[in-house]
């Protein structure tokens, strides 16, 4: 299967750079859907407060840059949301206990869900799979915290799968904090990282 645009391979970055474009740039070849979605964009109030917050919340007002969890932090607040949802695997267990408190130690309402949650099988959720263990049951997960009226969810080590599921079946919006990877010790970019002695493109 070819790759569609450009983006992933281009050798100009005219986008953010300027200058020519490739043949098979997007610019190129949707301008009019492009000018479209800004436009929209522009006109659209939840859009235009996401974009602000995600603008403002990378730094402190002192230009230190925040981790991911203070990120979180801080566009929450930004965004004036109070409860927060925590979508986690069991085996993040610990870490959703010390995100917990930070969020709640930030002042948020948190509502932590595990993704064993209903202690179920695989058999009980329609799976021909029996493993003789509790299965993830991440549609439970969205819907507890969707009648808990979170109005972010932060989703924590869900298998690939799951978060496709949750995200799929959660009210309110979702952002990953981390994801499952067995192999990588749940650093999933190390499979993307250069060889030794090869430079970043």
């Amino acid at each position: 299967m070819s790759v569609m645009y450009s983006c992933s391979h281009c050798p100009t970055r005219s986008c953010a750079r300027g200058g020519e474009q490739p043949a098979n740039c997007p610019m190129r070849l949707e301008s009019a859907l492009i000018q479209d979605t800004i436009a929209w964009n522009k006109g659209d109030t939840d859009s235009v407060a996401l974009l602000t917050a995600a603008a403002e919340s990378p730094k402190t007002p002192a230009g230190v840059t925040r981790n991911r969890v203070e990120e979180i932090i801080a566009f929450s607040q930004r965004m004036g949301w109070r409860r927060l949802g925590v979508a986690f695997c069991i085996m993040f267990a610990h870490e959703a206990r010390v995100l917990c408190d930070q969020l709640a130690h930030a002042g948020f309402e948190v509502v932590p869900v595990c993704c064993k949650v209903g202690a179920v099988g695989l058999p009980e959720l329609g799976v021909p799979i029996c493993d003789g263990k509790a299965a993830c049951n991440p549609v439970t997960q969205a819907a507890l915290l969707n009648t808990n009226a979170t109005e972010l969810n932060i989703a924590l080590g869900l298998c690939l799968g799951h978060d496709l599921l949750f995200a799929k079946h959660a009210e309110g919006p979702v952002t990953t904090l981390a994801v499952k990877d067995r192999a990588l010790r749940h650093q999933p970019l190390d499979a993307l990282r250069p060889v030794a002695g090869e430079g970043r493109v």
